[in-house]
């Protein structure tokens, strides 16, 4: 699997023991990342998503999972999409939906509804939200596509039943807040999605908010499951794409909140809660998790329903 590091703040590449061991490759971005993070006007991003295509051509043949810095860049997965030549589902754990609509601009919590315009996306299942469901943000949901199925959701823990909610069916992934869950959970879930899963190849995208501060050090609030529980939800995808990896990105590496602009450092003090953050721990645990995930996913492709991983 070709393994990159999209660099935009340096969250990444200072990872040293597990980017030593995986030996990535490194497209170089620093440049934009005070300029696009959080957000971006819509030229300002285009000319992002420009530049990304002009330096990202593939290495080697099969999937490639980039890692791109903290959860404020979840929208270059964007532009990540529009690399892919052919229909495919999208995967996407996160603790926040990032599907608000309405916005003026191209940011880390509207990325879903740009990526739904993308003709070769399916469907799209997102998995762990926790925030910013049944609260006031749940007026700019994107109603239509949850309502025809093109969007299904599992919360990590909430049950919903406000407004709208009422007309399109939820389960949380866990049976109750505390209690963990594993394979068979997501196998309860998710088992009426394997037909259409199986059709196209996915693309998985995560925001290591989605995790207990044990597991990842981000510039959000944390969420509430296990590395472990994020594991067994990516095995279980890839086993019913029958191994069809399209592509992958991960996101929720912390940084230091470097940006260029009134709006956006505007943005970052008002949208990030007060943190703590020792940067060498949070780059050793971040480091020991996405080196977690790279040996799980590279494991995990070839994998079928019904074996070990699904």
């Amino acid at each position: 699997m070709d393994v990159r590091i999209l660099d935009l703040d340096g969250a990444v590449t200072g990872q040293r023991d597990w980017v030593a061991h995986h030996a990535p490759v490194v497209i170089p971005m620093q440049e934009w990342g005070p300029r696009i993070r959080i957000c971006a006007s819509y030229p300002r991003y285009r000319r992002f998503a420009a530049a990304y295509a002009e330096r990202c051509a593939r290495t080697v043949d099969g999937p490639s999972i980039t890692f791109c810095g903290s959860g404020d860049f979840h929208h270059v997965t964007v532009a990540l999409l529009e690399q892919l030549g052919e229909p495919f589902n999208v995967l996407h754990i996160d603790k926040h939906p990032d599907w608000v609509g309405y916005a003026p601009l191209v940011h880390c919590g509207t990325w879903v509804n740009h990526a739904l315009r993308n003709p070769n996306l399916q469907r799209y299942v997102h998995v762990g939200a926790d925030l910013d469901l049944d609260n006031g943000f749940r007026h700019v949901a994107p109603w239509r596509a949850l309502r025809s199925g093109k969007i299904t959701t599992f919360p990590a823990v909430k049950r919903l039943s406000k407004g709208n909610w009422a007309a399109v069916p939820t389960q949380p992934l866990r049976v109750a807040p505390e209690q963990p869950f594993g394979p068979s959970r997501v196998d309860e879930l998710c088992a009426g999605l394997r037909a259409d899963l199986a059709r196209v190849p996915l693309y998985v995208t995560i925001d290591k908010d989605v995790m207990r501060p044990d597991d990842a050090i981000v510039n959000w609030d944390s969420g509430r499951l296990t590395l472990d529980e994020v594991l067994s939800v990516v095995r279980w995808f890839v086993a019913a794409a029958n191994g069809r990896l399209a592509a992958m990105d991960v996101v929720g590496d912390w940084s230091v909140a470097r940006t260029e602009g009134l709006l956006r450092g505007v943005l970052v003090k008002a949208e990030h809660p007060a943190l703590a953050v020792t940067p060498g721990e949070a780059a050793e645990i971040n480091g020991r998790t996405n080196r977690a995930i790279v040996d799980a996913v590279s494991a995990a492709i070839g994998a079928r329903p019904g074996s070990a991983a699904a």
